[in-house]
């Protein structure tokens, strides 16, 4: 039995029956002619001819079926959405997701059922109305075990506590979620900002630093300098990149004893300070292999001071063949440079 029984405005009658009427004729440039007066005419009454449509073999009836749900399905057509919601065609119950919206809380019982859909595209889009509409299923949404639902229940949060206990999700697009969504409200930095040492603190890092840098934090800054993985160190050198970080001396001492040889180097490259070249000349000096090979391959095509020039020679003798190598060819650059 057709979901929907209206009653049609007296005024409207003559016309609306006259082209739903046309609907069963024979040829179907005429029932298209009538699905196209009906739009203009634009009357909700003529939804249930269009529900019929959604049995039709041709695309073309399917597809004008699907868009007068959209445009005429409001809260007095909630047997119609519940029509959609059992059909067996994924757009159709994704539709009804869609238009469950517009029921209000009668809505409620149909995303329920339909975030159980074993189809994602469903149940996301059932858990996305469901969330617009229902604050309250907040706590459900972020223990399911898709991450897209998970997302969506934090950005319908607006609580601080929630969304920091986000931040140790296992997955990464949530826990961006999460601290995009503590920016947006505003969350002091020392709700959450122990989280950058948390086990999953990348994101956490790359959100974090600007404020730190700003506010002259230095301290978390120095605890992130003293055992970098490699792409923690990437977060540090592009946030230090033009920052005048060599004044800090806690940081200074983290970077320079860091468990990462890389990282030191790294954060020189691009400096022209006096007080860089005195770090270059300390990793020279006493730096791991590594951090003296990267520095000296930092150099080349480079001017060279004075005090680093005068420790090329000693470095072309040292024991380790790379070290050697670099520091022969950096002289060789100098000395073809000077010559040019």
């Amino acid at each position: 039995m057709n979901p929907i029984r209206e009653f049609l405005p007296p005024r409207d009658v003559p016309m609306l029956q006259n082209e739903l009427a046309r609907l069963k004729h024979k040829d179907i440039r005429q029932r298209r002619i009538a699905v196209r007066r009906l739009f203009e005419i634009d009357d909700s009454a003529a939804l249930s001819a269009f529900m019929d449509f959604l049995d039709e073999d041709d695309d073309w009836f399917q597809d004008k079926a699907v868009a007068a749900m959209r445009r005429w399905v409001n809260s007095s057509h909630r047997k119609v959405v519940v029509s959609l919601s059992i059909r067996k065609e994924i757009r159709l119950r994704i539709l009804a997701s869609e238009l469950s919206t517009r029921l209000g809380s009668e809505g409620l019982t149909i995303l329920s059922t339909l975030c159980e859909d074993e189809e994602s595209s469903v149940y996301r889009e059932a858990w996305r109305a469901r969330l617009h509409i229902d604050p309250g299923s907040i706590p459900v949404a972020i223990r399911h075990e898709d991450y897209i639902v998970r997302k969506m229940a934090i950005r319908n949060s607006g609580d601080i506590q929630f969304l920091v206990n986000m931040l140790d999700d296992t997955n990464s697009h949530v826990r961006e979620t999460a601290l995009n969504q503590l920016n947006e409200l505003g969350a002091n930095i020392d709700s959450f900002g122990e989280h950058i040492f948390g086990p999953h603190s990348l994101e956490i890092a790359r959100m974090c630093l600007p404020n730190l840098i700003d506010s002259g934090e230095s301290g978390k800054i120095s605890e992130l300098c003293k055992d970098p993985e490699p792409k923690m160190r990437k977060i540090l050198c592009d946030s230090l990149g033009s920052v005048n970080w060599m004044q800090w001396d806690d940081v200074v001492d983290a970077a320079m004893n860091s468990n990462d040889p890389y990282l030191l180097p790294r954060l020189l490259r691009s400096r022209r300070e006096k007080s860089a070249d005195d770090l270059r000349i300390a990793l020279l000096n006493q730096g791991r292999p590594e951090s003296k090979v990267r520095v000296l391959e930092h150099l080349h095509g480079r001017a060279v001071s004075e005090s680093i020039r005068e420790l090329l020679p000693t470095l072309i003798e040292d024991s380790n063949k790379l070290i050697s190598q670099v520091a022969t060819s950096l002289l060789k650059d100098y000395e073809d440079l000077g010559a040019n």
